[in-house]
């Protein structure tokens, strides 16, 4: 079979990950290519055509940055994208995080007779749009960016909810809404490949680390109330960078706080040496899907204590740390009395293997689409 995939991949098949979804991206692309299906790539933002060394075969678009801005999107880039996507003749067309040149792909696998696929990327997917508004867009909101590029593509991605033929969940408590009845929809899991994971001595730190980039959505507001009232004693770790107005005069009150250490944007093996040594990862986050950083710690050994995100209960289920269900003093309780001490590591990892392995990920996938 022949799918087909869009977006800015590029860098996360190099291990240059851009972002959490670029990454599923890729991991599944990877994935299916190895099970020995054609894998084709359009990605406009990489600077040249490749195939990978699983036979991936990424695709660039020359004359994505030729014109006017505002007009090239309809002189060249949507008839560019467009003639590119209808080529493949793929069997599959795969859709992940919302963005309005999805709906090129969907034309594209109903003109060839193949099939689309949604794979959500994040609890705000389904989500109302006053709950996208409040958290995601209000924080950095600008009125230029809102009705040319997030309103647009809220619209296309929720049409594309309706119409696509397969919807792929993060985890169940994505089954909401209009999805509750719908039976296209079908639960995978984010992919976590051990092979990416440096081999690291995981120790008993004597510190707490938050890792992420640092948003209103991130939940930035909410660790800064928590270094408020935790004990001086109990030393923070954060890596990340603030992304939006708000969140960086947070940035510059935490510098100021004795027990936090900021270590800004690390690279990959630097943070994950960090999160190996960790007491716990701890996340304050309003809204995720399901974090990458949660399944890099617990691959690692080490437990999460989360204030809200809790994908499909399974930090309850698994006992993979503590979810504070929104309540910051049961955060800084657990802080305060490391309350995850006694977790077995082995209990962390052996959930990790069973539900994320990337070994076993293409099959996970294919059985999804034998259904049909």
């Amino acid at each position: 079979m022949k799918f087909c995939f869009f977006g800015n991949i590029s860098n996360s098949l190099k291990g240059q990950t851009a972002g959490g979804g670029e990454l599923q991206v890729a991991l599944l692309a990877k994935a299916l290519a190895i099970k020995g299906h054609q894998v084709v790539i359009i990605d406009p933002y990489s600077g040249e055509s490749f195939v990978t060394e699983e036979g991936i075969k990424l695709i660039n678009i020359p004359g994505w940055n030729k014109g006017i801005m505002g007009i090239r999107l309809f002189q060249y880039r949507i008839p560019l994208l467009y003639k590119l996507l209808k080529e493949q003749k793929a069997d599959y067309y795969y859709a992940r995080m919302r963005s309005y040149f999805h709906l090129l792909s969907y034309k594209a696998a109903k003109k060839n007779g193949g099939k689309f696929i949604i794979g959500l990327a994040h609890d705000l997917d389904v989500a109302s749009f006053r709950k996208r508004f409040r958290y995601e867009y209000q924080p950095k909101f600008s009125l230029t960016k809102f009705l040319a590029l997030w309103l647009p593509n809220d619209m296309v991605f929720d049409y594309l909810l309706k119409k696509s033929d397969y919807i792929t969940l993060q985890h169940t408590g994505q089954m909401t809404g209009r999805l509750t009845q719908s039976r296209k929809t079908a639960l995978f899991p984010n992919i976590f490949n051990y092979n990416n994971l440096p081999s690291i001595n995981n120790g008993n730190g004597d510190y707490y680390v938050h890792v992420g980039s640092m948003t209103i959505l991130k939940g930035t507001a909410n660790l800064f109330e928590l270094i408020s009232i935790v004990k001086k004693s109990d030393k923070i770790i954060i890596v990340g960078q603030p992304c939006d107005s708000k969140s960086e005069k947070i940035y510059g009150l935490l510098k100021k706080k004795e027990n936090v250490i900021l270590k800004g944007r690390l690279g990959h093996s630097e943070t994950l040496a960090l999160i190996a040594g960790a007491k716990a990862l701890i996340n304050t986050s309003n809204f995720e899907g399901f974090p990458n950083i949660f399944l890099e710690a617990w691959a690692s050994g080490v437990p999460v204590i989360s204030l809200k995100v809790n994908p499909g209960n399974v930090i309850n289920n698994y006992g993979l740390g503590i979810c504070c269900d929104g309540d910051i003093n049961k955060m800084r309780d657990a802080m305060e009395m490391n309350r995850t001490a006694a977790i077995d590591k082995d209990q962390l990892t052996s959930y990790v293997s069973a539900h994320h392995d990337f070994n076993g990920a293409g099959e996970r996938f294919l059985n999804i689409l034998k259904k049909d």
